[in-house]
């Protein structure tokens, strides 16, 4: 059996982010059918790494042995979120 090692020092909140997304369809739309489509409403989880005043920024990965690097970087400008959650779980 495998120990688990306790860890105990500080990390980034956990985000969750409502938020409308953009998308596009490869097909031919009626100006009538144009009218009632809309962004894609999505909910994001991952580590809150930062924001600035034009977007909060998610990462999926932390690096246990670099802490200055994250991988996959989320940018989410605030004129598409709904409505975000901030959660300290560590």
């Amino acid at each position: 059996m495998s120990k688990v090692k306790s860890m105990n020092k500080e990390r980034f909140p956990i985000a969750e982010v409502l938020w409308e997304d953009a998308w596009i369809e490869m097909k031919d739309y009626s100006l009538k059918e144009v009218s009632t489509l809309a962004p894609v409403i999505r909910s994001t989880v991952g580590y809150k790494v930062g924001n600035t005043e034009e977007c909060l920024i998610l990462a999926t990965d932390l690096y246990e042995k670099d802490e200055k690097t994250i991988n996959t970087p989320m940018i989410i400008p605030w004129s598409a979120i709904i409505a975000w959650w901030e959660f300290e779980v560590h």
